[in-house]
């Protein structure tokens, strides 16, 4: 007798990621042409059954919350504009599904709806590492790590784009077993199934590690401090060479001044924590190493012709 198939529910937030969520559906679509039966069915679930509009403008047809009663997993597939979200109604489903046993878990900035419903409280959880400073500011007791996927029990999360694949492989190896998972992982030309806890290249650091080990040390310790940031010539002390010489490699791959680019590393923080938080930009100013909202005006200003509150209004965030 063949076991019967695994539902998942996909419900939709707002400026959701097309690319995270297609990435999942289309490995369950590819198991069931390894298998040439259907192994996993989904939906698409709204609020209220409304098409839902991704980050990239195009419009999906979902199925109301109440369809959903038979759904294995549930997902919240988030994106641009996640953290924001906020409906009484989602938070209450969420905790009565969770109440029945059911594995739930996010797709990229999901991860915010899930944690604001409480099913993070208790488990591991991860997000893409553009909102990783910000979802830690505004959820400060929870077990957030810099992966690419979490499975915690009945709780997965990932960093959104191509870690959604990851995840979807993940559960098909689960069901199907390895070399099921392996012939679609090849069939996407996806070398490796990245696992669960891998870290996220997050920091250029990572870029760099093959060109100049040095550049790559400093920019981790920059990442590392930068909400109180250590002085350059430091910096060049703990990797037993001159300002000078970090001068130089800093221009030579970053065409900037190892100062600049530490300033501009604490800018972009200072950005996402001020479009993704409700800190105040006194508080976003001192959680990035400068002196005050003023401060950090005069250089947010200069790098992105846009005061503090502009920059809060403005967009440009993408998964």
């Amino acid at each position: 007798m063949q076991q019967t198939s695994t539902d998942f529910a996909f419900y939709l937030v707002p400026g959701f990621s097309l690319m995270a969520l297609s990435c999942a559906i289309d490995v369950l679509r590819a198991a069931n042409t390894e298998c040439d039966r259907p192994v996993f069915r989904w939906m698409l679930l709204s609020e209220n059954g409304v098409d839902v509009i991704s980050s990239s403008g195009i419009a999906m047809g979902c199925s109301p919350l109440t369809d959903a009663q038979k759904a294995d997993t549930i997902t919240i597939c988030g994106g641009l504009h996640s953290h924001l979200f906020q409906s009484a109604a989602v938070k209450s489903w969420l905790k009565d599904e969770a109440h029945k046993g059911k594995r739930i878990g996010a797709l990229s900035d999901g991860a915010y709806v899930l944690a604001d419903a409480g099913l993070f409280d208790t488990t591991r959880s991860t997000i893409h590492w553009k909102c990783q400073t910000a979802y830690r500011e505004k959820y400060p007791r929870l077990d957030v790590r810099a992966s690419i996927l979490e499975i915690d029990g009945k709780r997965f999360s990932c960093a959104g784009g191509t870690a959604s694949l990851d995840l979807a492989l993940h559960f098909v190896s689960q069901r199907l077993g390895n070399d099921v998972a392996g012939r679609i992982a090849d069939n996407y030309f996806h070398d490796t199934i990245r696992a669960d806890g891998e870290l996220q290249h997050m920091a250029s650091a990572f870029r760099f590690v093959s060109r100049s080990k040095k550049l790559s040390e400093a920019l981790r310790l920059m990442d590392a401090a930068l909400e109180t940031p250590i002085q350059v010539r430091v910096i060049a002390e703990q990797l037993q060479m001159s300002h000078r010489q970090l001068d130089r490699l800093f221009r030579k791959f970053l065409n900037v001044s190892p100062l600049n680019h530490y300033r501009d590393m604490r800018l972009a923080r200072a950005s996402a924590l001020l479009k993704q938080t409700e800190l105040s930009v006194g508080e976003v100013a001192l959680s990035c190493g400068f002196h005050s909202a003023s401060h950090l005006s005069k250089f947010l200003k200069a790098k992105y012709d846009e005061t503090p509150y502009q920059h809060r209004r403005s967009q440009g965030h993408m998964r």
